[in-house]
């Protein structure tokens, strides 16, 4: 349970004597108001306001999970202890010794990559094949194959949102390295009320990458935005002295080697993360450095330094100020000319056009600027539904780079939602389109050569081997390709750089099989697996763009449907998707939905598939047949019970179904809890009951997160909330009850934000499991075990929204944000039947046992000397004596499973029982 200062423990006990409040109060809580997000026409980005939405749409998404709903803002103190907690934790690794056992697999994508924001090559590799990336959400990855592989080296044991990277280039310093965290602007990012990458300082190497220690002077919390190193744009360090330099929110600062020493800062007390800025060296040392137009009039602008060091002079004038983010590129066969891209205040449009940024051209030799921004990209057509796609659209500067040819400095590639090129800025014409989208005309992804290449464009460097080989980091990962070439194809370097970031996965229904599925944070939906015709586990492929929703695959015809979607309700059945695809649009009419469309499909009914249409139940049993028109409206939560709730979360009874024992249970975003009886057959939402705990809260945003209902028992349900601030796991074990009891099981996870659930059982043993916003937890008996960390090397500190399990082979699908899918298959080391059919000489009764436990033998013989102990599922004997009368008494045991060794007369036999 959440802790409250003694003080506000006092006040509540007053207000409940004197206004006779009950524990759960259905008063609504306004600190946090719901935003819709909605667009003229579903699943199209139509302008680039609606593109700027649908960005907004995706940081309210992380942000109302994290929320405290009292409070109004995501708790710096509770995520700290979050985290310290979860380094207590123990893992499943030293809990070897317990019956139930989880092992991992990697089911990737390997193939596939995120959003990453730099790459660099190590300059003591004269190939360029040795490079290190920056994945937003995945960490550092190092390769030195140019790509053919890549290996994580930062650590799984932090959350390292890595943003900037950058070598130390001094003759015998080469081996040192430096990378950023933190994104003030983007996709998953949000406001500086609570953004969902903020950064944990700065990290050091001297080995060339490999091994990284956190650089003491620049730890932050990273659970609030208390400090400049929370959010890092860009890293540089110094070709003559080595200091490194820091472009952080609104803030440059100089590290000597002893101490930071702020060179030019914002004045602002309330600095902000879109305080944008930037920094560039020359090989001569001298410094540029530049700041968003947002900032204070004082700062904003590009300013230069000849070393660096206190003599700045901004050289940005009246003509030249910067509505927005400036990035700086140096021309490196002559750095003399620096280019700066930067928001201007306009917005791309389809009438004009009329460019988001400008782009100019500083020349230091002659102290004059060059206004080239007539040069950047004119295509046509430009149509209302391709807005944001062109001109040059840099969706606020989320998405926005600038690269100059190393041995051409006239010969510029730029970057936003699109990837351009202009071989000759000093000639007639304009950039070119070649990568991000296809054309101006279409939403379909950049393909010449047959490679795709991902939009959304952060980084754009040309390899020192070979000047023509463009690196592009984009939200689609790492390619790579010759920028000279008339029709410039990319190819694919995401090979082992695991960075993708689900919202949702799915697992195939059918025993034995591994195709599995995932709906993907602006990545679309993948599938994978050898069914699907892949030749190994992690290889994946993208069946449909946007961003990934919910993803459900069915076993209930041949055609194998699988049903996704994309934002705000796009939802379509496909069928034939490992063959000959085609696609049925089946979206309820008249339904709204949230960004991430959540919808559920019955695992072992494979005919009912329920979609959350915002606070709207919408049914079929048709599912292989629904279309858009043929859904059952079952009505909303405010019909019916007077509440708000959106629903987020369904699960169903496992088994085949039953008119008299199955049931829908659904979980809201005011958190609410309902139970529909017979769902397939129940006429409307009416029928279901409120069966939310006592003690949630109440109120948007407390939103339930997971429902997990065990495999053979239907009474016991696990249900999760991902809010700060209010009480987040609960377990019952009466469930269909009108009225079922909740236990609050958070225990040494109190702290923690929780987004998803399962209940697996295998060999009669129950193992609980919970995903958390840092990693992915499991314990035998939520009421009486701490939890445990599971695959701490594996999936590390990730954040966990979705789980999804297959009782038939006790497989465990497990979606990340950050760090892609993984497959765990549950075995117990010692289930009931080995243990007690391995002794002929014993049986043990009743079991499951409540006071005591008897045993019954024709051979072993029981006298004064039988000793026995008993040993919990972590290997610790928690209690042992002498047998009475053939019995143990076992009542003041905790509920859970136990052995217990008996020996006597040189014999020894243990069996397993199970304590209710």
């Amino acid at each position: 349970m959440k802790k409250l200062l003694p003080f506000g423990i006092l006040l509540l006990l007053v207000a409940a004597l004197f206004l006779g409040i009950s524990e759960q109060t259905e008063k609504p809580i306004n600190k946090v108001e719901r935003k819709e997000i909605k667009v003229t026409q579903t699943g199209k980005k139509k302008t680039p306001e609606e593109r700027a939405l649908f960005n907004e749409a995706r940081v309210l998404h992380e942000y109302y999970m994290q929320v405290n709903p009292v409070t109004g803002e995501i708790p710096k103190s509770e995520k700290i202890l979050e985290f310290e907690n979860a380094q207590e934790a123990a893992t499943s690794e030293s809990r070897s010794s317990r019956a139930v056992q989880a092992t991992y697999a990697n089911r990737g994508p390997d193939n596939l990559g995120g959003r990453t924001r730099k790459v660099t090559q190590d300059i003591t590799d004269p190939s360029g094949d040795t490079m290190l990336a920056c994945g937003i959400s995945g960490g550092v990855f190092r390769t030195t194959n140019g790509g053919a592989s890549w290996t994580k080296v930062s650590s799984n044991d932090e959350i390292h949102n890595a943003s900037a990277i950058v070598q130390d280039t001094r003759s015998g310093f080469e081996d040192t390295w430096y990378y950023a965290t933190g994104e003030g602007t983007g996709n998953s990012a949000s406001q500086s009320n609570g953004a969902f990458y903020f950064g944990n300082g700065i990290w050091k190497s001297t080995d060339g990458g490999i091994t990284w220690t956190q650089m003491p002077s620049t730890v932050s919390t990273q659970e609030a935005f208390d400090s400049r190193f929370d959010i890092v744009y860009a890293l540089a360090v110094h070709p003559i002295t080595g200091d490194l330099f820091a472009a952080t929110a609104g803030r440059l600062s100089r590290f000597n080697g002893a101490t930071w020493i702020t060179e030019l800062t914002d004045p602002a007390a309330g600095w902000s993360t879109s305080f944008f800025t930037d920094v560039v060296i020359t090989d001569t040392g001298r410094v540029y450095a530049s700041f968003s137009g947002n900032q204070d009039a004082t700062i904003e602008g590009v300013w230069s330094s000849p070393d660096g060091d206190v003599s700045w002079k901004r050289i940005s004038d009246a003509n030249f100020i910067p509505a927005g983010r400036a990035l700086l590129a140096l021309a490196p066969s002559n750095q003399d000319k620096l280019y700066t891209l930067f928001l201007n205040g306009n917005t791309s449009s389809c009438t004009g056009p009329v460019q988001e940024v400008d782009l100019w051209m500083w020349e230091q030799s002659i102290i004059t600027w060059t206004d080239y921004t007539s040069k950047l990209p004119d295509e046509t057509p430009c149509n209302a539904n391709t807005a944001g796609n062109v001109p040059m659209s840099v969706q606020g500067g989320y998405s926005m780079d600038i690269s100059v040819k190393s041995d051409n400095e006239d010969f510029v590639v730029i970057g936003g939602t699109n990837a351009y090129k202009m071989e000759d800025i000093t000639a007639a014409g304009n950039f070119v389109r070649i990568g991000g989208y296809l054309s101006p005309a279409s939403y379909a992804i950049y393909n010449v050569g047959g490679t795709e290449h991902h939009p959304d464009i952060h980084d754009l460097i040309f390899d020192i081997a070979d000047p023509d080989i463009l690196i592009s980091g984009t939200d689609g990962g790492i390619h790579e390709a010759d920028v000279t070439a008339g029709s410039v194809a990319w190819t694919n370097l995401n090979n082992d750089y695991q960075t993708y970031q689900f919202y949702h996965v799915g697992i195939d229904p059918l025993s034995g099989s591994d195709l599995v599925i995932g709906g993907t944070q602006d990545n679309g939906t993948n599938v994978g697996g050898t069914v699907a015709g892949f030749g190994d586990l992690t290889t994946q492929a993208r069946v449909f763009g946007g961003d990934g929703v919910a993803a459900e695959i069915s076993r209930d015809n041949a055609t194998i449907p699988v049903f996704l979607g994309s934002q705000l309700g796009n939802f379509y059945r496909i069928n034939n998707v490992l063959t000959s695809p085609s696609y049925t649009y089946i979206e309820p009419t008249g339904s709204s939905s949230s960004f991430v469309t959540y919808f559920y499909l019955d695992p072992d009914n494979n005919n009912a598939l329920y979609y959350a249409g915002q606070n709207t139940l919408y049914r079929t049993v048709n599912a292989s047949s629904v279309t858009a028109g043929t859904w059952d409206n079952m009505g909303t939560t405010g019909t019916h019970f007077g509440h708000t709730d959106y629903f987020k979360t369904f699960s169903t009874t496992r088994g085949t179904y039953n008119a008299s024992t199955s049931y829908l249970m659904m979980g809201g975003d005011e958190g609410h809890i309902y139970r529909l009886d017979d769902p397939q057959n129940a006429a409307n939402l009416g029928a279901a009951i409120d069966i939310t705990p006592g003690t949630a809260t109440i109120g948007f945003p407390s939103i339930v997160t997971g429902l997990a209902i065990h495999p053979t028992n239907r009474d016991i349900v696990l249900a999760t909330y991902a809010n700060y601030g209010t009480n987040s796991i609960y377990l019952t074990t009466n469930a269909t009850a009108p009225s079922p009891t909740w236990t609050l099981v958070e225990r040494n996870l109190s702290a923690h934000s929780i987004r998803s659930a399962a209940i697996v059982e295998v060999s009669g043993e129950t193992l609980y499991i919970v995903g958390t916003a840092r990693g992915l937890y499991s314990t035998t008996d939520p009421t009486s075990v701490d939890w445990t960390r599971e695959a701490p090397t594996q999936l590390g500190y990730a954040v966990i929204p979705s789980l999804r399990y297959r009782p038939s082979d006790n497989k465990l699908l497990i979606g990340t944000h950050g760090n892609g899918m993984y497959e765990a298959t549950i075995t117990s080391t010692l289930g009931l039947e080995d243990v007690n059919e391995a002794s002929k000489q014993i049986t043990l009764y009743p079991n499951p046992a409540k006071f005591e436990i008897n045993f019954k033998s024709n051979n072993f013989i029981f006298n004064d000397n039988t000793q026995y102990s008993i040993i919990d599922v972590s290997g610790k004997i928690v209690t042992s004596g002498t047998v009475n009368n053939k019995k143990i008494d076992v009542s003041r045991l905790n509920s859970g499973i136990y052995f217990v060794s008996v020996n006597a007369n040189g014999l020894k036999e243990t069996l397993k029982f199970v304590k209710k």
